[in-house]
């Protein structure tokens, strides 16, 4: 078994502190070589509070691969958090997939979770169940094992797509085509939420399967969602979708959606606006989930939870007027208030 702070360290061959994504108070590397289990947490921050974020269960090509992940996404949680005024700071897990996942392996990573003691609290994320986090729990405190977030990230995003399409077109949903990438817990809930108010909605995952009882008039299941002709874009599956080269494949006039970590580089942001598209930052409207994930703790109803999701919608119009006004992108709209 190996556990280590690495933030100040090279470890792997990469200098953590000199990463050029790092920004955060701790790095820790935990590995059980006889459960296979190799992992990463990065806490960005606990000014605020106690760090938060999902553990991901995802195969990389190299040590670098998750060490990027885990650094932007811990980030990531921080802006967050921030934006939707949640009193808990960023932090976010990886563990390298290998084989198959077992009880053993969580098992043991409940074991890396309390080493730290508290300082970071761990939720699901891709590649890692309700379910999973409920076994953890057996063997750590520190996890969110209350709700599944991805019902309260769907209904925050739909709030948001539509108060989006709102502002951009003075109308309302009916009628517009909205693309949605990744058929997951988010984007499966969202396409149904916005079929529902009339939209027409093309939807791609990558696994077929999760289109394949897919039955509702306004939905299409489509090969690729990211260049279908449309009003708005919406990916929900992986970070890092936006490039130079990729946005020119674009054929949408608002993204808007759940996935992490959107953007390749900050610089991008910059891209899309002198394309003409509105990019509104994953930071400002996928924080449905942690508004879920944190009710309890923070004693929050049915009635104060369902405002604090359409809060989300407010801040999102806001924001598109300032950023219209000033001729600025939401990206750099948005850091601006958070400096």
């Amino acid at each position: 078994m190996i556990f280590k702070d690495i933030t100040d360290i090279n470890f792997n061959g990469v200098d953590i502190s000199s990463h050029h994504e790092f920004n955060h108070e701790k790095v820790y590397y935990y590995e059980d070589q006889e459960t296979q289990l190799k992992s990463l947490i990065a806490i960005h921050s606990t000014k605020e509070g106690p760090a938060i974020g999902g553990c991901r269960y995802r195969q990389y090509d190299s040590f670098e691969d998750g060490l990027n992940d885990v650094l932007r996404l811990s980030k990531g949680m921080t802006d967050k958090n921030n934006v939707a005024g949640i009193p808990f700071g960023g932090g976010k897990a990886v563990i390298f997939k290998q084989g198959n996942k077992s009880n053993n392996l969580l098992k043991s990573f409940a074991s890396f979770l309390n080493r730290l003691n508290g300082t970071y609290i761990s939720a699901e994320d891709i590649g890692i169940t309700l379910e999973d986090i409920i076994f953890i729990r057996e063997h750590s405190e520190h996890v969110f094992d209350n709700v599944d977030p991805g019902p309260f990230t769907a209904k925050g995003l739909f709030y948001a797509i539509e108060q989006a399409i709102q502002t951009y077109f003075s109308e309302n949903l009916v009628g517009k085509k909205i693309a949605i990438q990744g058929a997951g817990s988010v984007g499966r809930r969202l396409s149904e939420y916005l079929a529902s108010s009339g939209a027409h909605v093309f939807i791609s995952d990558i696994d077929r399967s999760k289109l394949s009882d897919i039955d509702n008039r306004n939905i299409t299941c489509v090969d690729d969602s990211f260049s279908v002709e449309c009003d708005l874009f919406s990916p929900c599956a992986v970070g890092a979708i936006f490039t130079k080269d990729s946005i020119n494949n674009l054929k949408c006039k608002i993204i808007a959606g759940g996935a992490n970590n959107q953007l390749l580089d900050a610089s991008i942001a910059e891209n899309l606006l002198e394309k003409g598209i509105v990019f509104i930052p994953d930071t400002l409207i996928n924080s449905g989930g942690v508004i879920g994930l944190t009710k309890d703790y923070l004693k929050r109803d049915d009635v104060e939870i369902e405002q604090a999701l359409r809060d989300i919608a407010n801040r999102v119009k806001n924001l598109m007027v300032e950023s219209q006004e000033r001729s600025i992108s939401i990206y750099q709209a948005l850091n601006n208030r958070n400096l």
